[in-house]
């Protein structure tokens, strides 16, 4: 019988994680510009980074982190806060991408910093990301409504950050196939500055609404 009901609770989770993962958001805006910006590596890399970042939101998740969230409101809107920062920095740099001259490679843009930038930006997009917070606060309050067996806690440990590797991962391979960005080459800083907006938009909106919030509550 709990052994059904641990199966059961891990559906759930991953289910409902498998839909939150592939809905529109900054990590999926990162892993697009990085993709198609720097190629398959930084790609790959910054999705290592997102999968990473989920360590730290099942680790609150599981782990009972979660009160801090609960007991001071605080802490969320600094996290939101430091986020958007992030994403408009992020952001205001792809709006300033030049166009590729006729002689480049996908050398001439590769990813500034390497691997490990790619990856730090992978991370800390993911733990900043508010979208990623409230949905583990979330799915872990509602979902998980009993104390959990040790080995369900290891087995949604591992299976969340690496089905979200996974996931971005493959979009990253996808968006970097050397037909497609060879197709998409004459428009890359316009798919960049693109991506750019995006993400300085994302970054505004979760300001305007954290402070919003905040002053008018």
């Amino acid at each position: 019988m709990a052994a059904a009901s641990g199966l059961a609770v891990f559906g759930a989770v991953a289910a409902a994680h498998a839909l939150g993962v592939a809905s529109p958001g900054p990590d999926f805006a990162i892993v697009t510009r990085q993709s198609l910006a720097y190629g398959r590596a930084a790609g790959v890399w910054t999705a290592a980074g997102i999968g990473s970042g989920i360590v730290f939101h099942v680790a609150y998740g599981l782990f009972g982190l979660g009160w801090l969230l609960r007991t001071w409101p605080a802490a969320l809107n600094g996290i939101a806060l430091a986020g958007a920062g992030f994403l408009i920095w992020i952001g205001a740099r792809a709006l300033r991408a030049q166009p590729l001259t006729e002689a480049g490679d996908d050398a001439t843009r590769a990813a500034p910093g390497g691997w490990r930038r790619s990856y730090a930006i992978g991370l800390v997009t993911n733990v900043l990301n508010p979208k990623a917070t409230l949905f583990f606060v979330a799915l872990f309050s509602t979902v998980v409504s009993t104390p959990m067996s040790t080995t369900l806690m290891l087995a949604l440990g591992l299976w969340l950050p690496l089905a979200t590797f996974g996931w971005f991962a493959s979009l990253a391979l996808l968006l970097s196939h050397a037909g497609l960005r060879r197709a998409l080459r004459r428009h890359a800083h316009r798919l960049d500055r693109a991506m750019g907006a995006v993400l300085v938009s994302l970054g505004i909106f979760v300001c305007v609404r954290t402070l919003g919030a905040w002053f008018y509550r």
